[in-house]
């Protein structure tokens, strides 16, 4: 198969060849659960393996949700995978880890289909310039932009760093050089260290640009809720859920949490209830805060109404219609939160540096 024939595999995530003449394998990643469903009958096959799975990632010390991943030939490459459980892997942001997991992906479906079944071990500087040329050259190839490529090579290059450290491969297919001191002040620099050779040098730095409120109330209004520039509904709107996302959106522009954070906020933690003072606040717990950073969240009153109305309006009928459903029976091991029978909110006036951090609802 020729290299560009590859793109619609690797860069698109598709299985099939865009002739639709066959189809590709690659690697492809997953995620440890410690709780699947039982088959009804089990395969011969599996019959001598353990029906405890829980007990058995425990004993092998793998956690929850660790990504993983399978070869074309749906083998499970033990070397490989070791490194998604290593120190580096379990210190590493959840979403970092499953970004090294995808790029590292990408890499080795490559070697699969364009370097003639490659085994990762034997990978070679020659390959890796190969990927490069596709990646990010050929214009038959997925063409990803500079700052996309230096990510993946960052990915990738530091698994082999792991693997040759750990002896699973005789040598790091990526080129490095030394680091260029940068001019004093900028960034913290050691003398010797080693950067990837293949760095694109076109990778654009972020750009940041501010948004006057007026601009961003025109992007929620016409993105998010359908409105169009007259302030008029656009019929020609197909998005959904427009008070769920606008409210989203105003939560997270105003108080600066981060997507991950603001997602998995339950709605008994937010002062939903109204108060004399423009802010209301509600403590971040560590469990979802970013590197445990719990803090007072403080939310202006006009957040909180639209809040209070996708509370009780678009999201109880939803809630609604999967109950009547019973899309909540397939769940398994639910845990379900003993609720506050009410809210008590307290105003941003009524803080005092000295006061316990504990949470605001009761």
């Amino acid at each position: 198969m020729s290299v560009g024939r590859l793109a619609c595999v690797v860069g698109g995530g598709v299985e099939f060849l865009a002739s639709g003449e066959a189809l590709v394998r690659r690697w492809t990643l997953h995620f440890t659960v410690r709780s699947l469903p039982e088959p009804s009958r089990r395969h011969p096959a599996l019959a001598a393996l353990s029906t405890d799975l829980a007990g058995w990632i425990d004993q092998a010390n793998v956690p929850d949700g660790a990504p993983f991943l399978v070869a074309p030939d749906f083998s499970y490459d033990l070397a490989l995978n070791a490194w998604f459980v290593s120190t580096e892997m379990r210190l590493a942001a959840a979403n970092t880890r499953n970004g090294y997991a995808r790029d590292l992906s990408a890499f080795l479906t490559f070697l699969a289909h364009a370097r003639g079944g490659r085994d990762w071990r034997d990978a070679t500087e020659e390959d890796h310039l190969a990927y490069l040329h596709w990646r990010h050259h050929d214009p038959a190839g997925p063409r990803i932009a500079g700052s996309t490529w230096n990510r993946e090579v960052a990915a990738v290059s530091k698994f082999f760093r792991w693997a040759q450290w750990a002896g699973h491969c005789p040598r790091q297919p990526i080129p490095h050089r030394l680091a260029s001191a940068p001019p004093a002040g900028l960034r913290a620099y050691r003398r010797g260290q080693e950067v990837a050779a293949t760095y694109s040098h076109d990778a654009r730095r972020d750009r940041i640009q501010w948004l006057t409120p007026s601009t961003y109330r025109t992007w929620r209004d016409v993105g998010l809720r359908g409105y169009s520039l007259s302030g008029l509904s656009d019929p020609g709107f197909r998005g959904r859920w427009a008070a769920r996302n606008a409210a989203f959106a105003d939560l997270m522009v105003r108080t600066g949490m981060r997507l991950s954070e603001q997602a998995s906020i339950m709605v008994a933690e937010l002062p939903l209830l109204s108060g004399p003072e423009r802010y209301q606040r509600f403590w971040l717990a560590p469990a979802i805060a970013k590197r445990a950073s719990a803090r007072w969240i403080y939310i202006p009153a006009t957040v909180i109404s639209d809040l209070a109305a996708y509370a009780s309006c678009d999201r109880a009928r939803v809630i609604a219609d999967a109950r009547a459903r019973g899309r909540y029976n397939a769940l398994r091991d639910v845990l379900a939160p003993v609720l506050p029978h009410r809210h008590r909110w307290e105003s941003a006036a009524s803080h005092h540096p000295d006061e316990d951090h504990h949470p605001v609802w009761e």
